[in-house]
C-alpha cells in the first residue's frame, strides 16, 4: 500500500462525507427559507470559488479539507438588510432551528443506510466463521468452545462470516453480558455454549478483541510448498524455486507452512540450512533471511509465498449478495447496528470499562481507507458508512461548537421558554473548543502511538 494510495482514498472519503453532511443542513436551510451565504467544504484559504442560485450562494472548496460549515443569514454575525431579516436564521422559530441543525447528521446516517445497501447489493466478501485455536484461559476456552466449531448464531443473531460475528459479540462485550452461541460441531451436530462477556474492562482494553476473547478465525492446514519467489529476495538468491516442497531447517522437520513462516520470522539475519524436496530429489539450500521491522521488532523475510490450496479457500469463503429491497433493510440494520455499538464503546470510554486508545485519528483513519480501497470496493463502502456513523454521532455530542451543542441549547430554550444567554453561549463556545480540541490531540497521540510503536 502507498502513501499516496491512503492519502487518495482519505481525500475522497473525507470530501463525501462532509459534503454530504453540510448538503443536509444547506437542504434544510433552504426548505424552511433560510438564506445561505456560502457552503464550504474545508476551512481555510479557498482553491476553489463559485457562485450559484437565485441568492448568489458561494460554494468553496478550502485548502484545509477536515471539515467545512453552511454559513447562514444570521443577524447576530452582521447587519442584514431590512427586507431580508424574514430570511436569518436567527428569526426562525425553534423546531426550524432545530431541523436545520440535526440535518447534517441526519445526513450522515442516511448515508450510510444507502453505501451499506450498495454495498449488500455489490457483495459482502468473507470468510465462514470456524474457530481456530482457542487460547487457554479466555473466556472462550472457559466456555468450552474448541477448534473446527462454526458459529451459527450469538444470541438471537444468525451471522454468516466473521465480520458479523466479531460485531454481535463486540456488542455484547460492551453490554457486560454473558450471551449464548450456537454452533455446529465438526461432528455435523448443533451444541450450545454461553461465553462471559462481563469483565469489560479487559474485553475492551486497546488491542484486537478478538484475541482477548481467545479466538482467532480457523485456518486450512497448508503444505509448505513454494507458490512464488521475488526476484532479488533472498529466497531467490538462495535457489528456492516455485514447487519445492521444505521438509526441514537446521534438521528439525516442517510439518506446514506456518511453521514454515515462524522459523523465518523468527531468524532475521542468521544462515539457515533448508532441506527441500524437488522433483523427487532431496536437495539442501543456505539461505539468510532479510530483517524487516514489525511494529518495532526485527523478522526474518525472505520473499516467498505460499502454493495455496485452491479448493480450501473457496470452501472457507462465503459472498453475502442482495437484491435492491433487502440490501436497504440490511444497511438500515448494519447502520442501527453500528450506530448502537459506538454509542456503547463511548460510553464505556466515559465509565473508564474502555480504553481511549481506541480512539482513533486522522492518520489511522487514512490508513484503513487506503487499505479497504485496495482491498475493493466493497470494503472501502463498509470503511465510508462507519466513518459516516461515525461523523453523525461525534456532531450530535453535546459539546458546543458542534450540531449536539446547539441542540442542548435548543433543548433548554425550550424548557425555560427563552434562548440561553449570549454569555452563556460564549463561555460554551469556549468549553466546547477545549474539549474538540483535546479530542483531536488525544486522538492524534494515538495515531502516533501506533505507527511509531
Amino acid at each position: 500500500m502507498t502513501f499516496l494510495t491512503s492519502l487518495l482514498a482519505f481525500a475522497v472519503a473525507i470530501g463525501v462525507l462532509v459534503t454530504v453532511h453540510e448538503y443536509g443542513h444547506y437542504l434544510a436551510a433552504r426548505l424552511v427559507g433560510v438564506k445561505v451565504l456560502r457552503f464550504s467544504v474545508g476551512f481555510g484559504r479557498p482553491i476553489f470559488k463559485r457562485y450559484f442560485g437565485r441568492d448568489r450562494t458561494e460554494f468553496v472548496i478550502a485548502a484545509l479539507p477536515l471539515g467545512g460549515y453552511v454559513k447562514m443569514l444570521d443577524e447576530r454575525e452582521g447587519p442584514v438588510a431590512q427586507e431580508e431579516v424574514p430570511r436569518a436564521f436567527n428569526q426562525k422559530g425553534l423546531g426550524a432551528r432545530t431541523f436545520v441543525v440535526s440535518a447534517g447528521p441526519a445526513a450522515n446516517f442516511l448515508l450510510a443506510i444507502l453505501v451499506y445497501a450498495v454495498m449488500f447489493m455489490v457483495g459482502v466478501g468473507g470468510i465462514k466463521p470456524i474457530l481456530g485455536e482457542v487460547a487457554p484461559d479466555t473466556p472462550a476456552a472457559e466456555a468450552g468452545l474448541e477448534r473446527g466449531q462454526e458459529i451459527l448464531r450469538v444470541g438471537d443473531r444468525e451471522v454468516a462470516d466473521w465480520e458479523q460475528a466479531n460485531l454481535r459479540l463486540l456488542d455484547h462485550a460492551v453490554r457486560g453480558d454473558a450471551v449464548t452461541l450456537l454452533l455446529r460441531g465438526t461432528d455435523g451436530l448443533e451444541i450450545e455454549r454461553e461465553v462471559d462477556l462481563r469483565d469489560r474492562q479487559a474485553l475492551l482494553a486497546e488491542g484486537q478483541f478478538l484475541d482477548k476473547l481467545g479466538l482467532q478465525p480457523y485456518r486450512p492446514m497448508l503444505e509448505p510448498r513454494i507458490g512464488a519467489v521475488e526476484g532479488g529476495s533472498p529466497a531467490a538468491a538462495a535457489g528456492l524455486e516455485v514447487g519445492d516442497r521444505v521438509l526441514a531447517v537446521d534438521g528439525e522437520p516442517v510439518a506446514d507452512w506456518n511453521r514454515w513462516v515462524e522459523v523465518v520470522r523468527a531468524h532475521p539475519e542468521a544462515d539457515l540450512r533448508v532441506t527441500v524436496e524437488r522433483d523427487g530429489r532431496t536437495l539442501e539450500l543456505r539461505m539468510t533471511p532479510e530483517a524487516t521491522d514489525h511494529e518495532g521488532v526485527a523478522i526474518g523475510r525472505i520473499g516467498a509465498g505460499v502454493d495455496t490450496d485452491q479448493s480450501a479457500a473457496r470452501d472457507m469463503a462465503v459472498l453475502v449478495r442482495q437484491g435492491p429491497g433487502s440490501a436497504f433493510v440490511s444497511g438500515a440494520e448494519r447502520t442501527w447496528d453500528v450506530t448502537v455499538l459506538t454509542l456503547g464503546i463511548l460510553w464505556r470510554m466515559i465509565t473508564g470499562d474502555a480504553s481511549v486508545k481506541n480512539i482513533s485519528g486522522p492518520v489511522t483513519i487514512a490508513e484503513f481507507a487506503g487499505v479497504s480501497a485496495l482491498i475493493g470496493i466493497s470494503a472501502f463502502l463498509g470503511f465510508l458508512g462507519l466513518v459516516s456513523v461515525s461523523l453523525g454521532i461525534i456532531n450530535l455530542l453535546p459539546i458546543p461548537m458542534l450540531d449536539g451543542g446547539h441542540l442542548l441549547y435548543y433543548a433548554a430554550e425550550a424548557v425555560k421558554g427563552s434562548p440561553v444567554s449570549e454569555r452563556t453561549q460564549i463561555i460554551g463556545q469556549q468549553v466546547g473548543l477545549l474539549a474538540i480540541a483535546g479530542l483531536m490531540v488525544l486522538a492524534l497521540y494515538n495515531d502516533l502511538t501506533r505507527l511509531f510503536g
